[in-house]
Order: C-alpha cells, then structure tokens, then sequence
C-alpha cells in the first residue's frame, strides 16, 4: 500500500515547477507520469477523474508552492 501513488507524487515532484508557474492554486489531476488536467475544485478534479480515468488510483492535488501540513482521523483508531 505504501507504493500506492508514487509514481504520480514524483511526477508531481518532477514536475513542481511548472506546475506551480501554470497551475498554482488549482487542483491537478495526475495518472502514472501524466498531469491530465487542472480544475478549480477538487470535487470537479476527482469527479473528472472517476469519470475519465475509471475507478483506479490517481492522484489529484492542489498545486501550491508552500506545502500546509494536513491531518487525517482514521475510523479505524477506536478498533
């Protein structure tokens, strides 16, 4: 599991530059080694995705050059 999305995190590592020259602020959506597109929600960027690339992993990503820590609660703590 911990190699899930690799790929597309080092696409988006490779291609951060650009990204945030063209992209910053807009959520992308990357699939392997290929930025697909960009979308002003993440709600339209994964609806795109599930649409376009099928239910399969891709990442979708805000593009920023200053990266703000998130943090997740797991369902799963309390078993």
């Amino acid at each position: 599991m911990a190699e899930l999305l690799t790929r597309e995190l080092k696409t988006y590592e490779d291609n951060f530059e650009s990204l945030v020259g063209i992209y910053e602020g807009k959520f992308v959506v990357i699939h392997g080694d290929r930025v697909l597109g960009s979308f002003d929600s993440q709600s339209d960027a994964i609806t795109w995705g599930y649409r376009e690339i099928g239910n399969v992993p891709f990442l979708v990503k805000q593009v920023n050059k200053i990266e703000a820590p998130l943090s997740f609660v797991s369902n799963l703590l309390g078993v």
